[in-house]
C-alpha cells in the first residue's frame, strides 16, 4: 500500500469516529420504529424500513405471524448495534468498516479491489473488475480450463460488444446486490443461490477463488 493511500485511509477512519455516535442513534431509533411496525402487523410499514431490493425476502409470516410480538421486542432491545459504513475508494472501489469496542476497522484490506482469497472477495472482484474494464482481472478470475485460448481482449469484446453483453451485465449487478453476503463453501467448492434460479459457483484453484458461473 502506499504511503499516499495509507494516510488517506488514516483519515477515513477518524471521521468515520466521528459519526460513529450518531450512526448508533439512528440505528437504534430505525429499530425502535420497525419494532412497532411488526407490534401492529403492519406489513407496509414493515416493508418500508427495507431496502426496495430485499423487500420481496422479507418473511412477513414469520415476522408478522404468532410470533411478531417477540419479534418486536427483539427490535425495540436488540443485544448489540454495530454499525457499518462504506468509504469510496475510488468509483469501483468502496472499503467496508464495521464499528468496535475499540472504535472503526476495516472489515479487510482496502487497497486489494481485485483480492481472490475468499468466495466474497472473488465475486467482488469480478463485480469491480467488469465495471472498470479490468478485462485483465476477469481473465484471472475465470478456471484455468477456461483460459485456454481465452484473452482480455475476447472477454472486452463480449462484455461490451458481444450478442451476450446484456446478458453477462445483468448476472454481474445480479452478483452486485450479494457483495458481502457469506458464500457457503468447503475447502474445494463454493455455491450461493441468489434467487430465481440463479446460482454463482466458484473454485478453489491455486490458492485463491475462481468464478466458475454467474
Amino acid at each position: 500500500m502506499s504511503r499516499s493511500r495509507g494516510l488517506w485511509l488514516v483519515l477515513a477512519a477518524a471521521l468515520l469516529s466521528a459519526c460513529a455516535g450518531a450512526a448508533r442513534r439512528e440505528v437504534a431509533a430505525q429499530s425502535r420504529s420497525v419494532s412497532r411496525a411488526v407490534h401492529r402487523g403492519d406489513a407496509r410499514a414493515t416493508h418500508a424500513h427495507v431496502l426496495p431490493a430485499a423487500q420481496p425476502w422479507v418473511d412477513d409470516a414469520t415476522l408478522l405471524g404468532a410470533q411478531r410480538r417477540a419479534w418486536a421486542k427483539r427490535l425495540r432491545r436488540p443485544v448489540e448495534i454495530t454499525p457499518r459504513a462504506g468509504v469510496l475508494l475510488t468509483p469501483e472501489l468502496a472499503a467496508e468498516a464495521s464499528w468496535t469496542k475499540d472504535g472503526w476497522r476495516f472489515d479487510a484490506d482496502p487497497s486489494a479491489a481485485y483480492a481472490q482469497d475468499t468466495p466474497e472477495h472473488a465475486i467482488a472482484a469480478l463485480v469491480r473488475a467488469s465495471r472498470a474494464g479490468r478485462w485483465d482481472v476477469l481473465l484471472r478470475l475465470a478456471p484455468r480450463r477456461y483460459r485456454v485460448g481465452l484473452s482480455a481482449e475476447d472477454l472486452a469484446a463480449a462484455w461490451t460488444e458481444g450478442e451476450q453483453a446484456a446478458a453477462l451485465r445483468e448476472a454481474r449487478d445480479r452478483l452486485a446486490r450479494v457483495i458481502g453476503d457469506p458464500v457457503p463453501h468447503d475447502d474445494h467448492d463454493a455455491r450461493l443461490d441468489l434467487g430465481d434460479g440463479h446460482i454463482v459457483r466458484l473454485e478453489r484453484e491455486d490458492g485463491g477463488w475462481v468464478v466458475v458461473d454467474f
